[in-house]
């Protein structure tokens, strides 16, 4: 398949996927379409006052056209001509500008809500997209599409649209008055467009090549960026602040460079076109003096005629500018399709069921599993079983797949063979909401957000009232602490809450998994990287967090094993029974 057909089976996926979103604004498309309407003709309409100056005043015509012909006879062929020439000059401006004013407001206000609408879209389907995907994607990279490719968008969806339909029909207009003034300069003035079709097919494809890598680069300009911030104390505490500035450096001038090539295709495109429009221009003024001294048209008709010919090569100029930035944008698009081609790996079953509460009896029977592409098994016909309200320690050498079993059991992954059930049930039966919602999370690393320590307690549960966040703060021992900050449940958290404490980011992750409520709870090591004092005081919260809880604790410190009921060896695939004594853990 050639390049151009590729090209063309591009922009239509990327209008059938994107194009659903201009719907809503028909209307107001609509009346874009009609002020375009309104610019064109007052585009056409401007150079006739200085036809009618020039053949009805300054040259007077023995057999003047019929315009020019029925003004001289309503305003005679003085002062009063004149003064109805520059009142008609001034008000094709103001209809003119009124309607590019309507035109440009309406196209602006669109594509800002379009823009908005895709990113959304695009957010939206990256978070509903498996785990396998987030687990290999990079942030940054994900960051520069839902903002630099996705704004490119409004380019290709509407301006580029918009500016074509507008300067086509500008075109076609001016084109036919053209022939209806004299036919043969017409003919005249369009010899430049087969060369310049060529041209703009030609750097058109470039341009898109150095847009494609260009935008690539930004891609890893924004993975760097992002972590080298986010790393930010590893790169303070390992002094290597000059080795990612020079990361930095590489990628920024990788992209600079792109951006310069791609730069000077369009300005090479640009300057050749100038050439062939000069050209153009020359060849009608020659010929049209011809014209105009043989006597088959006026010099009033040379000089609207010319006027016409800046009116249909100025479009056609920025026309071919505008391929350069369709192609810009239709790499960004090819990108964003990426993405949207992805289908989530796990997904609800035809027919899943909304999960009630469940009592959490939690089973894997001759489960198999091993990670995408990696093809390494990480569970291998492996059995265990949970009882309702019980404590199961899971250990094992680091990297046997004990997060393993919790991703399976919240279905971020689906086992290759066996079954995970709850209550009997295949999990599979049952919805991802209603299933996830049965189940609390406390991590190794307690995820806290940008915002109030309200809003990240709250978070565990929708709709929760205000007694009901201040009484999960409690139970996780963590109102002390928050009624001593200044802002008390208000006081708005840096990011990833950095600004509080290891142990206090840790008690308000408890209290959120405590206000869900949930049967089951994950504890992914909770107390790892905490000091042994603020270990300790954390597992009385941590106790009555799993009460009356299916607990599923992943740990490899004796002091969390004793929270278990029992402990499980996982190594091989497989789980092994302890007794918490072989551990050293008290019974």
């Amino acid at each position: 398949m050639s390049r151009d057909r590729i090209e063309a089976k591009t922009l239509r996926r990327l209008f059938r996927r994107m194009g659903p979103h201009l719907r809503k604004w028909r209307g107001r498309l609509a009346l874009a379409g009609l002020a375009m309407v309104g610019v064109a003709l007052a585009e056409v309409a401007r150079p006739w006052p200085l036809k009618i100056v020039f053949d009805g005043l300054l040259i007077p015509q023995d057999d003047p056209d019929a315009v020019t012909g029925w003004l001289t006879g309503l305003f005679g062929s003085g002062d009063g001509l004149l003064a109805a020439t520059a009142i008609g000059l001034l008000l094709i401006a103001l209809v003119g500008g009124a309607a590019g004013f309507v035109q440009a407001y309406l196209i602006a206000a669109v594509g800002q809500k379009v823009v908005a609408a895709i990113r959304l879209d695009l957010y939206r389907h990256i978070h509903r997209l498996s785990h396998s995907f987030h687990d290999t994607a990079s942030t940054g990279d994900i960051i520069a599409r839902l903002t630099g490719d996705v704004r490119m968008m409004r380019d290709l969806l509407i301006d580029a649209v918009v500016f074509f339909a507008a300067r086509i029909l500008v075109i076609g207009v001016t084109i036919g008055v053209m022939l209806w003034m004299d036919w043969r300069l017409t003919l005249a003035a369009l010899t430049i467009l087969p060369p310049l079709w060529l041209l703009t097919r030609h750097f058109g494809t470039r341009i898109k090549g150095a847009a494609r890598k260009q935008r690539r680069k930004e891609g890893k300009i924004a993975v760097v960026m992002t972590e080298g911030i986010s790393a930010i104390n590893v790169v303070k505490g390992f002094a290597r602040e000059a080795f990612e500035e020079e990361r930095f450096s590489r990628q920024n001038g990788a992209s600079a460079e792109a951006g310069v090539r791609a730069t000077r295709l369009a300005a090479h495109m640009d300057r050749i076109t100038q050439v062939l429009l000069a050209g153009g221009t020359a060849l009608v003024l020659w010929y049209g003096v011809t014209r105009v001294r043989a006597g088959a048209i006026t010099p009033g008709d040379l000089l609207v005629f010319t006027a016409y010919l800046s009116t249909l090569y100025k479009p056609v100029r920025k026309m071919a500018s505008m391929t350069a930035r369709v192609a810009k944008a239709s790499a960004s698009g090819e990108r964003l399709l990426e993405i949207f081609d992805l289908k989530p790996g796990v997904e609800d079953r035809p027919g899943a069921s909304t999960a009630p509460r469940l009592t959490g009896q939690i089973a894997l029977r001759d489960v198999c599993f091993a990670y995408p592409g990696d093809g390494v098994p990480v569970l291998s016909d492996a059995d265990l079983t949970i009882r309702p309200g019980e404590t199961v320690a899971l250990i094992g050498e680091s990297g046997a797949g004990k997060s393993s079993v919790a991703k399976l059991l919240m279905r971020f992954y689906d086992p290759d063979r066996g079954r995970v059930s709850i209550d009997g049930h295949d999990i599979r039966d049952f919805t991802l909401e209603s299933l996830r919602g049965n189940i609390a999370v406390v991590l190794q690393e307690a995820v806290l957000f940008g915002s109030t320590i309200r809003e990240n307690i709250a978070y565990g549960r929708d709709g929760a009232s205000e007694d009901q966040i201040i009484e999960a703060a409690r139970a996780a021992g963590a109102e002390r602490f928050i009624a001593a900050l200044p802002q008390g449940f208000d006081t708005v958290l840096g990011e990833r809450g950095e600004t509080v404490s290891g142990g206090q980011r840790q008690r308000i992750a408890i209290a959120r998994a405590m206000l869900r409520d949930a049967p089951i709870l994950i504890l992914d090591e909770p107390l790892t990287g905490l000091d042994r004092a603020t270990a300790q005081a954390l597992m009385g919260e941590l106790r009555r967090a799993s009460e009356g809880r299916t607990t599923l604790l992943i740990a490899h410190d004796p002091l969390s094993l004793q929270l278990a009921d029992r402990v499980v060896w996982l190594e091989n695939g497989r789980f092994t029974e302890l007794q918490c004594s072989d551990m050293g853990v008290p019974a």
